[in-house]
């Protein structure tokens, strides 16, 4: 696994502004505990649900010599222009998520396995998140890139 140079990050003032739209994504996987390795494929989009907004996945996800298909789905509030409150599909806290100065270091606690998140705003159109999952049932690691489609 890769990992980008914070030293490129982008500055966002307006994270709803910059968010919103269609994505394309890719995304590498890799299970340390497991040994194994995958990538998905797929498209992200950020709609406009009242005051916020909803962050849908969909995409092919190959393990080994299995493909399958895969989604998730995210709830993004704004309590300013700059910062948003990620949450799960069912309403609970994610992270909190701040890009004006391009880059963000997130945590979130999972049982007892602890997810620890790195973004980075590369310009207008792209940007990266990578995820370290530790814990006594998971040694994963995660490196998703977002292309703005169209």
């Amino acid at each position: 696994m890769s990992t980008r140079v914070m030293e490129a990050a982008l500055g966002v003032a307006d994270l709803k502004a910059f968010l919103e739209g269609t994505w394309l994504l890719t995304r590498r996987l890799r299970d340390r505990r497991a040994d194994t390795q995958g990538t998905l494929e797929g498209e992200a989009r950020f709609e406009t649900v009242g005051d916020g907004l909803v962050y849908r996945e969909n995409g092919v996800l190959r393990l080994g010599d299995g493909a399958f298909k895969a989604s998730r789905v995210y709830r993004y509030g704004f309590p300013a222009r700059h910062r948003a409150e990620v949450a799960f599909d069912d309403g609970s806290l994610f992270h909190t998520l701040d890009l004006s100065s391009g880059s963000c270091a997130v945590e979130h606690l999972c049982g007892a396995d602890t997810y620890r998140g790195n973004y980075l705003v590369a310009g207008f159109g792209e940007w990266h998140v990578n995820w370290q999952v530790l814990g006594p049932r998971k040694d994963q690691l995660l490196e998703s890139n977002y292309l703005r489609s169209g």
